[in-house]
């Protein structure tokens, strides 16, 4: 007896092209070895078996810095959206990990700006995105970034505070008026400067939307690459990237850090 004769008792609609496609594509296996055609001997003994259909892998248009069964870390690409409305035509990192890892309850702990690039974390459960929310509602996650801005910054180090608003254009502002706005509390401390140029690392102690890009150019060195808050052009985009990140593990309650390099668009040459 053939394995072909086997397969047709076995699947009697299949026609014998499907059957040796089964085989070529490794899917038939004879006692847990992976048949070697259809004309292969099998006795009445022989344990025949059907391999299902190999889950497509998605590929990723980021890398995944981190993973366990809580939480999942990123290095988001400048110009991917982190997440936004039901609907939404452009891709954004939420709906490919959601597409990716369908058996978990990927959630969305904090956001990065479009233009932005850097770690972002995700929870995978509910007891992951709970923890991250209080962590960032607190602001007792720590949140690093390198910005390239010009003019260079007028001190070398500094803190920045305020309390921003949103206008209707979608931009960010600080302002005066009493009870309006919400507190937002930047700091920063130059490492590099290249004449008209500085590199910064800046520290975020609360995290507003464009919180870094409207209190550096209200300092008056707005980010590279910043059309926005009249930032310099630049062919790399916005000079700005989360590099580091730290907070408790939403399980184990124990910190956890994470760093990357700069991209390449952000090392000066």
């Amino acid at each position: 007896m053939t394995l072909l004769d086997r397969l047709v008792r076995q699947l009697p609609a299949a026609k014998r092209q499907t059957l040796r496609r089964l085989v070529q594509h490794g899917r038939v296996t004879v006692n847990g070895t992976a048949a070697a055609s259809l004309r292969q001997a099998v006795g009445p003994s022989d344990i025949i078996a059907i391999l299902p259909r190999p889950r497509e892998k998605i590929s990723l248009p980021f890398e995944i810095v981190f993973e366990d069964r809580d939480i999942l870390v990123i290095d988001k690409p400048a110009g991917l959206l982190t997440s936004t409305v039901p609907r939404e035509p452009r891709p954004t990192a939420l709906a490919i990990l959601q597409a990716a890892r369908p058996k978990d309850k990927i959630g969305v702990a904090h956001r990065l700006d479009r233009d932005a690039s850097g770690l972002l974390i995700f929870s995978k459960n509910q007891l992951a995105l709970n923890a991250l929310k209080r962590q960032f509602a607190r602001h007792s996650a720590t949140r690093i970034y390198l910005s390239m801005v010009s003019p260079p910054p007028p001190h070398k180090r500094g803190r920045i505070e305020s309390a921003l608003v949103e206008w209707a254009d979608g931009s960010v502002h600080s302002t005066r008026a009493p009870g309006r706005g919400r507190r937002a509390v930047t700091e920063y401390e130059q490492i590099r400067r290249g004449g008209v140029w500085a590199l910064l690392r800046v520290k975020l102690h609360t995290g507003r939307k464009h919180q870094i890009r409207a209190h550096l150019s209200e300092l008056g060195c707005p980010i590279v690459g910043d059309e926005v808050y009249h930032g310099k052009p630049h062919t790399g985009g916005l000079m700005l990237a989360a590099i580091e990140l730290h907070v408790d593990h939403p399980r184990t309650g124990r910190p956890v850090k994470w760093q990357i390099e700069p991209p390449r668009r952000m090392q000066p040459r």
